[in-house]
């Protein structure tokens, strides 16, 4: 579920259109602010799937909550896929937050 416009590869996001397509960033900086919130976004949703499992949920919210995951799962394997394409060269990496970063150029690393 990734692709590729003018080289840059494309992130899908944890989030659709009102439509319900899927949506996409495009841009190779982690750092920038849509990346940013993604990230952020990601983490609520796996953070509410968790809340929706422990409190039993009834089967129509644990599908939602399945098809977000899904989403960010197919995501960040598609970034671990991209950053494994592109090794950084450094070999050191730091974590920060809860965040693997290498500690050469601070590009995180999604693991």
């Amino acid at each position: 579920m990734t692709g590729e416009r003018c080289g840059a590869s494309l992130r899908l996001l944890p989030w659709t259109t009102p439509e319900g397509k899927a949506c996409y960033l495009s841009t190779d900086d982690a750092e920038s602010l849509l990346s940013l919130l993604a990230d952020e976004a990601e983490e609520e949703v796996l953070k509410a799937a968790e809340e929706l499992v422990a409190a039993d949920a009834g089967p129509r919210r644990l599908l939602g909550a399945l098809r977000d995951v899904l989403r960010v799962a197919v995501s960040r394997g598609a970034r671990l896929v991209q950053a494994e394409a592109q090794p950084c060269e450094h070999g050191v990496t730091e974590r920060c937050e809860g965040k693997t970063y290498c500690g050469g150029c601070r590009r995180q690393i999604y693991l």
